[in-house]
């Protein structure tokens, strides 16, 4: 499997496609009537860039390997202690049919950029004006959670107290096997769990339709497809809510950064 099997984007291109944005944008710029149209390669290259920081800061986030376990079992103490439902329970739940897990295996693997950037796009594209709060909740809520991930803290697939298996690595489908250097000891926060609640929120905050509020399937599934695959703890997805919350209420602070409903 590859990167392009993944969906996702190597950083060393995603710093490629960078300087192109950036040299377009410069020369779009020196030309009076395409001046406004440099500031979309600008806002392109923003994003391009801050997804290679985050691949390559993420691969260096390692410190503290021997306590990663401890820090993993410390969680599962945690929700058992609140009495949460049991990652492995909810993971026996699907084990025997391989269908589901294969699709929940799938899922993880190659949804998670391509949808998060395809609704970027769609707001950059066709809802300008809510593009500032979309850009600035991204980078407050990805640094939030790459912060929180300098801390190692091991996924429950690698904790062989809890029982639980590697779907992943069974099915041939592992982000870790196909991504060079990919740290495996980031689970605390879920970036899955951050960016699926972020691309709902700014669907229902961007749209028009009354429809809209049928994308908050979309985190509620990812949380589940996280779980049941050993990626992740719920604690991980519920601390990803809470730093979301966090960015938004930054965001809004600044009134040229608040979306176009909420600025009416």
């Amino acid at each position: 499997m590859t990167l392009a099997g993944l969906g996702w984007l190597p950083w060393r291109a995603a710093l490629v496609l960078t300087a192109i944005a950036l040299v377009a944008m410069t020369a779009l710029w020196l030309i009076p009537r395409t001046r406004s149209k440099s500031r979309i390669l600008g806002e392109i290259a923003l994003i391009l860039g801050l997804y290679a920081v985050w691949q390559v800061i993420g691969s260096l986030s390692k410190a503290g390997v021997d306590q990663a376990a401890d820090a993993g079992m410390w969680i599962a103490d945690v929700e058992a202690a609140l009495r949460w439902p049991s990652e492995a329970a909810m993971q026996q739940m699907v084990l025997g049919n391989s269908a589901i897990v294969s699709f929940a295996d799938l899922y993880y693997t190659s949804l998670h950029i391509p949808v998060f950037v395809v609704t970027l796009a769609w707001v950059l594209f066709f809802h300008r004006r809510d593009w500032p709060f979309a850009r600035t909740v991204t980078v407050l809520l990805t640094g939030a959670c790459l912060l929180l991930q300098f801390k190692a803290v091991a996924p429950p697939r690698l904790l062989p107290e809890l029982g639980i298996v590697d779907t992943a690595a069974v099915n041939g489908r592992s982000v870790y096997a196909a991504v060079a250097d990919a740290n495996q000891l980031a689970a605390m926060p879920s970036v899955h769990i951050a960016w699926a609640c972020l691309v709902a929120l700014l669907v229902i905050v961007s749209a028009r339709t009354s429809w809209r509020w049928l994308v908050i399937a979309y985190p509620l599934l990812t949380l589940w497809v996280v779980v049941v695959t050993g990626n992740h703890f719920i604690l991980d997805g519920v601390v990803s809510v809470i730093l979301l919350g966090a960015a938004v209420a930054v965001t809004l602070l600044f009134p040229s950064q608040r979306p176009e409903r909420l600025s009416r």
